[in-house]
């Protein structure tokens, strides 16, 4: 009797040591039984990521947990004994999507018959978005690559028309029948030359005219300037800290903030409603909303209450001649050249939205330090793209 007292109390000792031990691990881990699926055991982070499984029916099913086929599947192999390995994207109790990785191993007994599951899953959310972006930013290097060889040729081009059109007009009467179509030529030829133009912007991250400024003062301006221009079905809210400043080129950023208050603007009509402009500083290890920040960084938020967009337009947003708008009203530039002066100010520019929910746009700038003497303006361009 002592004997078995002592073995179950080193048991239970055991026990509790090993639950303590997986309670540490950064990994959802499940213990399922493989007759029914029913949870056996389950670690702290299982509970604070999908919800204590107690709270739920005595012998609560995995699988009434998640509605997933990939993750129904992965069970059923891992029942006939043949482990998973996988990604699958599953909804937390709060109603958010996480893209996990993780497997689904068989426990035999003596006999060799699998009488539970493990599951371990592990988030990899960040390491998904970042994959994309990263993606998302080589691809748009590329065409902003060829877009710019392009648009310097097509600029050439249209410098030799509206020049020759230019003398033309020097050498005909005012009262000509050929100055009305001169006049054609030369609004024609200005419009392209100004696509062009945004093209070789896109194309172009040079960091000459950087200077160091003050960007709360920056979008407050622009703010001011878009009270006069947006409808009046738009109500402009604002909330920037004070003092907030980074190395950049005002001009270029002017342009990314007016443009995206614009776009939440015409994503809310006819009906309007309310466009949110709000700048903070956010510190290494704060989270805004339900998202980290390892880092600290300058961030600028404008959300609009607008359509929203579904995912296949969301992976395209940023892609140049790309646009929702219908023929004539959008060259699909806009978005492009946005993403590609935040990204060569070493920031990143991430949208979340959904339709009929409006949208949300975050761009993360750096935190501007203070420059050594002798600072010429020019500092070393950051590819870097932890978009969203």
């Amino acid at each position: 009797m002592v004997r078995d007292l002592t073995e179950k109390r080193q048991l239970e000792e055991n026990s509790k040591r090993l639950s303590t031990a997986l309670d540490q691990v950064m990994e959802v881990i499940a213990i399922l039984d493989s007759r029914d699926g029913s949870i056996i055991y389950s670690n702290n982070l299982f509970s604070q990521i999908f919800g204590n499984p107690s709270n739920g029916s005595p012998k609560q099913k995995f699988r009434e947990l998640f509605e997933c086929r990939v993750l129904a599947t992965a069970l059923e192999q891992a029942h006939a004994g043949e482990a998973w390995t996988g990604r699958s994207s599953l909804k937390t109790h709060t109603g958010r999507r996480i893209t996990f990785e993780g497997t689904v191993s068989p426990v035999r007994n003596g006999e060799g018959v699998v009488e539970s599951l493990v599951v371990r899953l592990r988030d990899v959310t960040l390491e998904v978005e970042k994959d994309r972006h990263l993606r998302q930013a080589q691809k748009l290097d590329a065409l902003g690559a060829l877009a710019g060889g392009m648009a310097h040729d097509f600029n050439n081009l249209i410098g030799a028309i509206l020049n020759a059109a230019e003398l033309i007009e020097m050498q005909i009467e005012p009262d000509s029948p050929i100055q009305k179509k001169l006049e054609i030529i030369q609004q024609v030829g200005g419009r392209a030359k100004e696509l062009s133009t945004q093209i070789l912007n896109f194309s172009c991250r040079t960091n000459d005219n950087w200077t160091p400024f003050d960007l709360t003062g920056l979008v407050a301006e622009v703010i001011s300037l878009l009270q006069t221009t947006l409808p009046r079905n738009v109500e402009l809210r604002s909330d920037l800290a004070k003092g907030i400043r980074i190395l950049g080129d005002p001009s270029q950023l002017h342009r990314v903030i007016m443009n995206l208050g614009i776009n939440g603007s015409q994503a809310m009509q006819p009906a309007g409603g309310v466009l949110s402009i709000q700048l903070q500083h956010v510190k290494a290890g704060q989270r805004v909303g339900d998202q980290p920040f390892p880092e600290p960084c300058v961030l600028l938020t404008i959300e609009d209450a607008g359509c929203g967009m579904d995912s296949p337009t969301l992976e395209r947003i940023f892609e140049p001649f790309f646009t929702t708008k219908e023929v004539g009203h959008g060259t699909g530039l806009g978005l492009s050249v946005v993403y590609g002066i935040v990204q060569g100010h070493g920031g990143n520019l991430q949208v979340s939205s959904e339709p009929g929910k409006g949208s949300s746009f975050k761009v993360r700038l750096p935190v501007h330090q203070d420059l050594p003497k002798g600072f010429s303006g020019r500092t070393s361009e950051s590819h870097m793209s932890g978009l969203i």
